[in-house]
C-alpha cells in the first residue's frame, strides 16, 4: 500500500486495450503497490470475466482482451499472511486428511482463498499436487477435513457426503450438567428442513458436560442449533449460546468413516481425544 486510499478497495475495470497482461490492466490508478498487487492475484482475490461468471485469476501476466472484465477485491486480510496452521493426519495420495485450527476457512471468497485449508495445503505443501475442497467445516469449528488432489477424488468424495456416506462425529463441551452414559435424538426441524442428531454424554462436571455428537444430516449449523436447543449450547458459541471467556468454539470434528470410493476399503480417520475448553 502507498497509502493514497485505505482498505478495503474493490476495482472493476473493463479490458479496452489489446495486447495487456492482467497486471498492466489493473496497475493504472490502483492505489495498491506492485507487490500488493501481486499478493491479490497470489491469495485469489482477483477475478476475471470474459462473458459469463468471474473466476479467479492468479497468473497477473495472463494475456486480456478487449471485451473482458477484470474485478479485484483487496481488505486487510488479502495482504495478511494466513495465521493459521493445519495439521497432517493421513495421505492416501488421491486424497488426504488434515487437522483443521479453529477460524481458518473451508471455503474462500471474493477477497481470497489463502485463509483456505486446500489453499494452505496447495501454497504451502504440496504445490506440485491439486487441492480441491471436498466438504465444509464451519470457519470456527476445528477438526478432520477432507482434501482432493484430483477433479476424479474430489467428485468421489463429495458424493460420498452427498448421499450420506460419511458417518460424521464430534465432541462438544456445552454448557450444564447432564448425567454421563445418557443418549438423546435430537429431531427439532431447521430452517423448516428436517434435522436429526444423536447425542451421547461422555462426562460431566455439573457445569459443564462433554458430549459426543452424530450428525444424521447436514443442516447449516445443526449442531450448534440442536444443542442450543435443548438448552446445552456449545462453549464459547457466539451465535447461539453466551461466550463463557475469550475462547475457541468447544467443538470439533473428530471421527470420519466411510468406504474408500477407489479401493472400497473401510476407512476410519480419528484424531487423538483432546479436552475441549
Amino acid at each position: 500500500m502507498n497509502g493514497r486510499s485505505p482498505l478495503p478497495i474493490e476495482i472493476h475495470r473493463p479490458v479496452t486495450w489489446p495486447g495487456q497482461n492482467a497486471l498492466q490492466c489493473l496497475s493504472p490508478g490502483c492505489p495498491l503497490d506492485e507487490d500488493a498487487l501481486r499478493a491479490c492475484f497470489t491469495h485469489g482475490a482477483v477475478w476475471w470475466q470474459t462473458g459469463g461468471k468471474p473466476k479467479r485469476l492468479r497468473d497477473p501476466q495472463q494475456a486480456v482482451k478487449p471485451g473482458h472484465r477484470l474485478h479485484l477485491y483487496c481488505n486487510p486480510s488479502t495482504l495478511a499472511p494466513c495465521p493459521f496452521r493445519p495439521v497432517l493426519v493421513t495421505d492416501f495420495g488421491r486424497y488426504s486428511a488434515w487437522d483443521k485450527p479453529a477460524g481458518m476457512f473451508s471455503q474462500g471468497s471474493k477477497w481470497g482463498d489463502h485463509w483456505t485449508l486446500q489453499r494452505w495445503v496447495k501454497m504451502h505443501v504440496w504445490p506440485d499436487r491439486e487441492a480441491l475442497s471436498v466438504h465444509r467445516l464451519d470457519r470456527y469449528t476445528r477438526g478432520l477435513m477432507l482434501v482432493a488432489h484430483d477433479a476424479e477424488a474430489n467428485a468421489a468424495l463429495h458424493r460420498l457426503f452427498e448421499q450420506g456416506r460419511v458417518a460424521k462425529t464430534y465432541h462438544a463441551r456445552v454448557r450444564g450438567g447432564m448425567k454421563p452414559g445418557e443418549e438423546r435424538r435430537i429431531d427439532a426441524p431447521i430452517d423448516g428442513r428436517a434435522a436429526e442428531s444423536w447425542l451421547r454424554v461422555l462426562d460431566s462436571d455439573g457445569q459443564t458436560s462433554r458430549v459426543e455428537i452424530h450428525p444424521e444430516t447436514g443442516r447449516k449449523h445443526q449442531i450448534r442449533r440442536h444443542l442450543a436447543g435443548i438448552g446445552h449450547p456449545v462453549l464459547n458459541d457466539r451465535a447461539y449460546g453466551t461466550a463463557l471467556h475469550d475462547g475457541d468454539l468447544a467443538l470439533q470434528a473428530v471421527q470420519l468413516t466411510f468406504d474408500d470410493p477407489f479401493d472400497g476399503q473401510p476407512r476410519c480417520i480419528a484424531l487423538p481425544d483432546t479436552e475441549l475448553t
